[in-house]
């Protein structure tokens, strides 16, 4: 049985997504996993677009009880799918998931998280790195998501233990990780409090309270970018941490809000590129700078 790559996107955006897919072309072959998105409010031609470029495009529901704040809106469904990635394309070995923000620098990225995933419950990236800015604020942002799932006791509980960014993940077919995250987020939901759904707060606390076996990957499988802003490597032409050995990252996920906004990128001397974080625009500063 093949993996699949499972990601979601709406018209908004479409244009990361074509990025995520240009960048897993180049590994489909060698790898011989399937890709599948799930169409949250595509243009007709858009998805047409998409459906040539890939095995499956679906069209979700909501899978839990109606919920009066999330279940009619298309932007949550991406968050409330993923519980129920097996049943929606039933007969894989392995479960990606990359969120439409992120793309592959180095096929690495994609050969640990197929590998990772064997004989665990998940494999994911905790949000740790020497390099990391994590804030007071960024402590209370995730406390706030926990407490409107679980409730302010839990959420102090929880927020000590370390976080696992959902972005990027690795789950098998017969992980025990999709039972108890469905029911948690079921359980979660009836007792919802806040308008924002945190299917990341959920999938954490059921990490963590279902004691459910983690291979952690390191944080160039899924580096965030809102945390540190990578560097330049001009002579390889790759992003990489920002921090001694510089090393390549291998899936990059452009964190930010602003998604198209230009950044100073630093190269490993300390001049700087103005920049966006997408790959096309890395791959048109790696072109230009090999002129």
């Amino acid at each position: 049985m093949s993996a699949v790559i499972v990601t979601a996107a709406d018209e908004g955006y479409a244009e990361l997504l074509r990025d995520l897919l240009n960048s897993l072309a180049v590994h489909k072959a060698a790898l011989d996993f399937r890709i599948a998105v799930l169409d949250l409010g595509l243009t007709p031609s858009t998805r047409g677009e998409i459906e040539a470029r890939v095995d499956r495009v679906i069209s979700p529901s909501w899978m839990f009880k109606p919920h009066a704040k999330f279940g009619a809106d298309a932007k949550y469904l991406s968050r409330a799918a993923r519980p129920f990635l097996a049943d929606l394309l039933p007969g894989h070995s392995t479960y990606i998931w990359l969120d439409a923000d992120t793309w592959i620098q180095q096929r690495q990225g994609l050969e640990w998280l197929i590998d990772a995933a064997r004989g665990v419950d998940i494999a994911a990236v905790p949000t740790l790195h020497r390099a990391y800015s994590l804030r007071a604020q960024d402590i209370s942002w995730l406390r706030e998501r926990y407490a409107m799932a679980f409730g302010i006791g839990l959420a102090n509980e929880l927020v000590q233990q370390p976080y696992f960014n959902a972005g990027v993940l690795a789950i098998r077919a017969g992980s025990g990780l999709w039972k108890v995250y469905a029911e948690r987020f079921q359980s979660a939901l009836d007792r919802w409090q806040g308008d924002f759904l945190s299917d990341q707060a959920i999938l954490n606390a059921a990490i963590v309270l279902d004691r459910l076996a983690v291979n952690r990957l390191p944080a160039k499988t899924n580096w965030l970018c809102h945390l540190a802003l990578p560097l330049w490597n001009a002579k390889t032409k790759l992003l990489t941490e920002p921090a001694l050995p510089f090393e390549p990252l291998l899936i990059v996920h452009n964190t930010f809000d602003e998604k198209q906004r230009e950044h100073i990128l630093l190269d490993l001397s300390g001049q700087p590129r103005q920049a966006r974080l997408t790959r096309t625009a890395i791959q048109l500063l790696a072109h230009s700078e090999s002129q």
